[in-house]
């Protein structure tokens, strides 16, 4: 059997186009420790790579060329990361309390939170996500339930544009979820579309408490479009695939770090991993 050290270039570049296509983002040290080769091996591969068109390089890694992190069609999306959004979801909403009103941002992360909040009462919950707005006004009755207007991009089934500010401008909120295509320390959380990005700073300028939910395969990339830095959130919740060195890291830079239980897609919301900023 042949050893990941001794694999030929194009044999490399195959492994890392099957990452690429699984995750739509790379981590160069990652992608070295799995190939058990150089930081440098895997920056020379990836550079190949993005001479034939395959992949855009990005701060610490590389991504599918031609698309965000990770793929905008919701479609696609929704299979991505399952169980990984499903623990991240029973953390955040642990987070809230009875009579709390809430903004839960355009995406499947989110939108995972959706059947934690079903028995829930006494929200009022605001979303440019159609998806999820038609999900809680089936599953959670009791629950008021706002649908942010704007554009609707067919692609990610959320709205976009100048209508939102004005609606927003009516509302301060006791908790705000954010998604992101992207984490990176010292860059922080970030989106590959301006719009999203604008949509996103201006729920975070309403928020009395603001929460990042985004899952561990997303770190350590960078979009262009700059959301907020990491340790601007009360919590980044993710998943427990984050490395220990990651959170240590995170950690370092003030940033706190709330990680969801794992195995457990079906179970109630559990206290967090590390203690959360008071509310």
């Amino acid at each position: 059997m042949t050893s990941a050290s001794s694999l030929l270039a194009g044999d490399r570049q195959a492994r890392i186009r099957a990452r690429l296509d699984e995750k739509g983002s790379v981590r160069s040290a990652d992608l070295a420790a799995e190939l058990d080769v150089s930081v440098v091996t895997i920056r020379r591969d990836l550079t190949d790579l993005q001479v034939t068109g395959e992949v855009e390089l990005v701060y610490g890694g590389a991504r599918l060329a031609g698309g965000r992190v990770p793929p905008p069609d919701r479609r696609v999306r929704t299979t991505v990361e399952v169980e990984a959004k499903a623990a991240i979801a029973q953390v955040a909403v642990g987070l809230l309390r009875t009579g709390d009103t809430v903004y839960l941002d355009s995406g499947t992360t989110c939108a995972a939170m959706v059947p934690y909040l079903a028995g829930l009462e006494r929200l009022t919950i605001l979303t440019n996500d159609l998806s999820t707005a038609i999900e809680l006004a089936t599953l959670a009755p009791r629950l008021t339930v706002i649908m942010v207007p704007g554009v609707i991009d067919g692609a990610t089934l959320s709205t976009v544009g100048e209508l939102l500010p004005a609606v927003l401008a009516n509302f301060v909120f006791d908790a705000v979820f954010i998604s992101a295509s992207a984490w990176q320390p010292g860059i922080g959380a970030t989106t590959g579309d301006l719009k999203y990005a604008a949509v996103k700073r201006a729920v975070l300028a309403r928020a009395k408490h603001s929460y990042l939910l985004v899952d561990s395969s997303k770190f350590g990339v960078s979009e262009p479009h700059v959301i907020h830095r990491l340790e601007g959130f009360d919590a980044v919740v993710t998943d427990g695939s984050l490395k220990s060195s990651s959170r240590d890291e995170l950690a370092a830079d003030g940033v706190d770090i709330m990680i969801g239980p794992p195995g457990h897609a079906n179970s109630s919301a559990v206290a967090p991993s590390y203690p959360k900023k008071a509310r």
